[in-house]
């Protein structure tokens, strides 16, 4: 396909963007408003590959309740057109820069992949994604200058957007890129804060399904979806996502909907995942279905994460009681193993937030929170060869199974890891969950 019958640019093959932004580009595909995906896959693998065997054309099962009436519908998703594998087709990267029909970049290469890193000479293809965002967009600076680059990053970071242009501007510095470069960032490039709610189980291998046997990329989602974009309603005509059948909003602020949803949604999700693995718990459904658990986490968002956030009470309890209905979604079957890639990255970002605001208000570190946390670290320490996390991460978990006591190893990898102070607190979040 010519780069001229592309529009979007998404870095991330995974099973959350294939649910999320494809389900919306293929909404405004009904409408006749025709954009074409190129998906990006930057990690190892042959995803990319055997999805372009099947002309990139997969479906989407919506399974769920919504407004109290059970949703089952298949829905083809067609947008995407084309496929490229970093860095190994680095210049058909490159060769999108010039082409001025591609106007977006959305991203969801996870907490993990939005980080700074050092890089080799601007020559040499980087490693990172922000570098690599930043080679791209100064290649379009130099063959495209008058063309319009919106970036929407996906991950599940406070401010997003503002953290990958800071990264970008700080790498451009770094390689003493001139200063118009830095001034057309500014002029021509729109980054925007986005955030995005939507449980993705992905293939759903449990369900009797035909459909299965001829799709190996069929993906499973709720009904629910929600992306919420921080701008002016000015830059709506940057947007034509608000147009989709999805609840997309474009508000001046969405730190609330950002806050609530990281610190209920995806720190309830972290959190049962250690805590579920140590008991041999498969599934996010399988949790939450023992009245034990399930009140065991009603209990800790009540009264450990919902009084960390300066939100309405009232709004606070009903979202949270809208994620308890989607964790018991029936149609479901959410792993654990699959929330707890990368979990490094998110204990930092989603559980150790909560924790510090609590311990700051209570002058303690709640007590459920941090027996998760612990249960995390410890399904690391006596499960090396489970972990799905960096490289760095994986090696330094190996070494630490064998060369100290577990507890030594817990205290050692909390302060290596999370950069936390060991404390009575945790001594006593061991005791409680080092039975298990």
């Amino acid at each position: 396909m010519a780069n001229s019958d592309i529009q979007i640019l998404q870095f991330g093959t995974g099973n959350f963007l294939r649910a999320f932004l494809g389900s919306m580009v293929q909404d405004l595909k009904n409408l006749e408003k025709n954009l074409n995906i190129c998906i990006i896959q930057s990690t190892n693998g042959s995803g990319i590959d055997r999805l372009s065997k099947q002309g990139f054309e997969y479906k989407l099962l919506v399974a769920g309740f919504k407004d109290g009436q059970q949703v089952e519908t298949i829905q083809k998703i067609d947008c995407v057109k084309d496929g490229l594998k970093l860095p190994d087709e680095s210049e058909k990267f490159f060769a999108f820069a010039s082409s001025a029909s591609v106007r977006w970049i959305v991203s969801n290469v996870t907490e993990a992949g939005m980080v700074w890193k050092s890089e080799g000479p601007i020559e040499k293809f980087a490693e990172s994604f922000p570098a690599r965002l930043t080679q791209w967009l100064y290649r379009r600076f130099q063959i495209l200058p008058e063309a319009e680059t919106v970036i929407l990053p996906c991950e599940l970071l406070p401010n997003n957007g503002d953290l990958l242009k800071g990264f970008v501007l700080e790498h451009a510095k770094a390689w003493n890129l001139e200063g118009a470069f830095s001034e057309w960032i500014e002029a021509k490039t729109a980054f925007f804060n986005s955030l995005v709610d939507r449980i993705v189980p992905g293939f759903p291998s449990h369900l009797d399904l035909k459909l299965k046997e001829t799709d190996p990329f069929l993906v499973q989602a709720e009904p629910y979806a929600l992306w919420a974009i921080q701008g002016p309603s000015s830059a709506s005509d940057k947007l034509p996502f608000l147009e989709s059948s999805s609840e997309v909003i474009l508000a001046e602020d969405i730190t609330g909907y950002a806050l609530r949803k990281v610190r209920i949604l995806n720190a309830s999700h972290t959190a049962m995942t250690g805590h579920g693995l140590l008991h041999g718990i498969e599934t996010v459904g399988e949790w939450i279905g023992d009245p034990a658990r399930e009140q065991y986490l009603k209990t800790m968002i009540a009264e450990e994460i919902t009084p960390t956030m300066a939100l309405d009470p009232a709004s606070l309890e009903k979202y949270a009681e809208e994620v308890l209905d989607r964790f018991r979604n029936h149609f479901v079957s959410h792993k654990l193993s699959d929330i707890s890639l990368n979990s490094i990255a998110k204990l930092k970002s989603r559980l150790l937030p909560i924790i510090f605001d609590y311990q700051s208000k209570k002058g303690e570190i709640p007590c459920k929170l941090s027996e998760c946390l612990v249960s995390m670290i410890l399904f690391y320490i006596r499960n090396p060869g489970k972990i799905r996390d960096g490289a760095e991460v994986k090696a330094w978990f190996e070494n630490a199974s064998t060369n100290a006591s577990e507890s030594e190893n817990l205290k050692l990898s909390v302060s290596e890891w999370l950069q936390m102070d060991w404390s009575a607190d945790l001594d006593a979040a061991y005791s409680a969950v080092s039975k298990y």
